[in-house]
């Protein structure tokens, strides 16, 4: 079949057969063409925009002339100045006005001078207080645009007092993974012969700072033992090297100093905490052997301290705190063991920098303030980051004027309960 032919429907209408006449109807008028609306419609919407432009600059010349228009008062806004930075010492020198007086007019200004009739500024509301009784920051908001580092750090006003020769020969052990801390043939422990001494005022609250994690950054472990005060304890990683000359350091700059002990975060947390870490799922032995490699890797420790909250709720938790027992050692950490199986222990109250800004480190250890000062004492933790430091040192600045007292961790332990009787 041949191919259907499209081309003849555009022919003209006279080709087409008369089919009107059978109809009896007029045959279709031909179609007009129409006028070209395109060009027109473009041109009337360029003039109208041109006779707004010009209509509005008219306007716009015509109103600021002036003269056009009445007299009366007029709304001025004065553009605010920068003012010289005031001089505390004279701000403290400076007579109180009496209650009854009227303020005294301030000078004019360019901005009033220009505007006679302004409205007065409005005063702004008077500053919060704060509660009492706890240590307040500075605020963060200053410094927002320094971003903070080690190097801003202030120096210390007088360098800690070296600590004894650690570890001592009579306090160590034998064994496969090295030598193990252990209390001494006169019942001395290494929690004690280690622990820095310190005698502080019995009426005020404790806080006890602890930096973790050290030994990894050779940058951050410099800081955290030159810069911080000796009371504050530094807690040492077993996977940081030169670990023996990093705690002689330490000690040498009046730190006690701890072992952390890493471990897993307890089910559905995939945290890998290492070869010497505790894993809930392992077995006890194998536990035992990597408890037993971190304290050989530092026998200089006063105590440990374990890290993975989701281990102190498993079974092997009471070995870690048996173990440390069992050593002599004290614990700082979450869990718990029956009082046989319990050592100088003291619980963290808060890690401040989970959060790493600045607010958020600011609320906790306000929040640590408050509950030293109803408890008598608290736990600080934190990592060996800049942020970190430099709000720990802000805070530490504030302690002494609301009667709380930095202390080595050591100084907020109780000596072991002793075991149940039969």
């Amino acid at each position: 079949m041949a191919a259907t032919r499209y081309d003849d429907l555009d022919d003209e209408e006279e080709d087409l057969p008369p089919v009107f006449d059978s109809l009896s109807l007029p045959p279709p008028t031909p179609r007009r063409k129409g006028l070209p609306w395109r060009p027109i419609a473009l041109g009337v919407a360029g003039a109208a925009l041109l006779g707004g432009g010009l209509y509005v600059a008219l306007a716009t010349d015509w109103l600021e002339s002036g003269p056009h228009q009445p007299e009366g008062p007029r709304l001025a806004l004065p553009l605010p100045e920068r003012l010289p930075a005031a001089d505390p010492a004279a701000l403290a020198s400076a007579p109180a006005a009496p209650a009854g007086d009227a303020p005294a007019a301030a000078p004019p200004t360019a901005a009033s001078a220009a505007a006679p009739h302004a409205a007065p500024a409005r005063a702004l509301p008077p500053p919060r207080a704060e509660e009492p009784g706890v240590p307040q920051q500075p605020s963060a908001r200053g410094s927002i645009d320094k971003p903070p580092s080690f190097e801003a750090l202030p120096d210390l006003k007088t360098a800690g007092k070296p600590l004894p020769t650690a570890p001592l020969r009579d306090l160590l052990r034998r064994s496969p993974a090295g030598d193990l801390p252990s209390p001494g043939a006169d019942g001395r422990e290494p929690r004690q012969a280690y622990a820095r001494p310190w005698e502080g005022p019995a009426d005020q609250a404790r806080v006890a700072v602890v930096v973790g994690d050290l030994g990894l950054d050779r940058i951050a472990t410099e800081v955290a033992i030159n810069r911080l005060p000796p009371e504050v304890t530094l807690a040492f990683s077993p996977y940081a090297a030169n670990l023996d000359q990093w705690i002689r350091k330490a000690r040498d700059h009046g730190h006690e100093v701890l072992m952390v002990v890493p471990a897993d975060g307890g089910a559905g947390i995939p945290v890998d905490p290492g070869p010497f870490g505790l894993v809930g799922a392992a077995a006890p032995e194998s536990n035992l052997g990597r408890l037993e490699t971190v304290m050989a890797r530092g026998p200089g420790a006063a105590g440990l301290m374990l890290q993975g909250d989701g281990f102190a709720d498993a079974a092997e938790a009471q070995m870690v705190l048996g173990t440390a027992r069992d050593r002599g050692l004290l614990f700082v950490g979450p869990g718990g063991a029956p009082p046989d199986r319990t050592p100088a222990l003291a619980g963290i109250t808060s890690v401040i920098d989970r959060d790493l800004f600045r607010e958020a480190i600011d609320f906790r250890l306000n929040q640590v303030a408050m509950t030293a000062r109803q408890s008598g004492r608290a736990v600080v933790v934190l990592h060996p980051r800049p942020l970190s430091f430099e709000r720990l040192v802000g805070w530490l600045g504030q302690l002494a004027p609301n009667r709380l007292v930095l202390a080595p961790v050591s100084a907020l332990t109780a000596p072991p309960p002793p075991p149940a009787k039969s």
